[in-house]
């Protein structure tokens, strides 16, 4: 799993800083799978989906998932992969 960090803003303009720690391809779609930077070990990772990526700008937009379902099939992928 990697290092890499990425701010994120909520609706609020408040920056949080997360671990992506994979990135995982579903139905022709990328999710991202984030942990909260500063969560301890009962903290839950957040699963995004990947709307929008400038690679010259270096700039990623996520959109949050509303569907329970896609989310636990994500999820269930990340550990697979992942082997946890």
């Amino acid at each position: 799993m990697g290092e890499d960090i990425v701010i994120l803003s909520d609706e609020n303009g408040e920056e949080t800083e997360f671990e992506l720690l994979d990135v995982i391809e579903y139905r022709g779609e990328e999710y991202a799978v984030l942990y909260p930077a500063e969560g301890g070990d009962d903290e839950l990772v957040h699963i995004l989906r990947v709307a929008a990526e400038d690679l010259d700008e270096e700039e990623v937009r996520y959109e949050g998932l509303d569907d329970e379902e896609l989310i636990e099939t994500i999820y269930r992928l990340f550990r697979k992969r992942n082997g946890l």
